[in-house]
Formats: C-alpha cells, sequence, structure tokens
C-alpha cells in the first residue's frame, strides 16, 4: 500500500537528522517513490510503498526519539475516482 509521511523535528536537532540520514537505507519492504524536502522548514516528505505493517515499523520505529511521522494512506487521483465511483456504484440504493 502506498503511503506519503511528513516527517518533522526540531530545528536545534537538524545535525543529527541529518547525521543520520547519510548513513541511513530504507528497510527490506519499502520501496521508496519519491522524497521531497521542504526548503522553508524542518520538514522531510516521501511517498512510498510499504509492503508490510513490520516494513513500515522497521522504517519508522529508528527515527520516533528525534522525528514526529505523519502517516497518510495514498492513491493516485485517477485511481481514487475510479476507486469512489466504482465503490459508489455498487452501493445499494
Amino acid at each position: 500500500m502506498l503511503f506519503m509521511d511528513i516527517v518533522t523535528w526540531e530545528p536545534k536537532d537538524t545535525d543529527e537528522v541529518l547525521s543520520r540520514f547519510e548513513k541511513w537505507e530504507y528497510p527490506q519492504g519499502i520501496e521508496v517513490i519519491s522524497e521531497w524536502d521542504d526548503l522553508s522548514s524542518c520538514r522531510h516528505i516521501v511517498v512510498y510503498d510499504a509492503k508490510n505493517s513490520e516494513a513500515y515499523l522497521a522504517a519508522t520505529f529508528p527515527w520516533r526519539d528525534i522525528c514526529y511521522f505523519d502517516s497518510f494512506p495514498v492513491m493516485e487521483s485517477n485511481a481514487c475516482i475510479k476507486c469512489l465511483a466504482d465503490t459508489w456504484n455498487q452501493m445499494p440504493v
């Protein structure tokens, strides 16, 4: 399933976050689609496919002492619209 994480940290922790990220490798079961950094604050955005909850935990747990995670399940807009339409059409009247 696809997720988008918005990862934030306190400005005072920036050096530590950068140091850890230089050595970081995503665990098995996480396929990164894309990553971005917010140029105006201490925020990193990543879209990825998590194969299972264990992979998600392995990717986020090591950072929980220094970062905050807002995780959202996501779907491409066209696929979402089709899914919603299909669901709506299957609802009993």
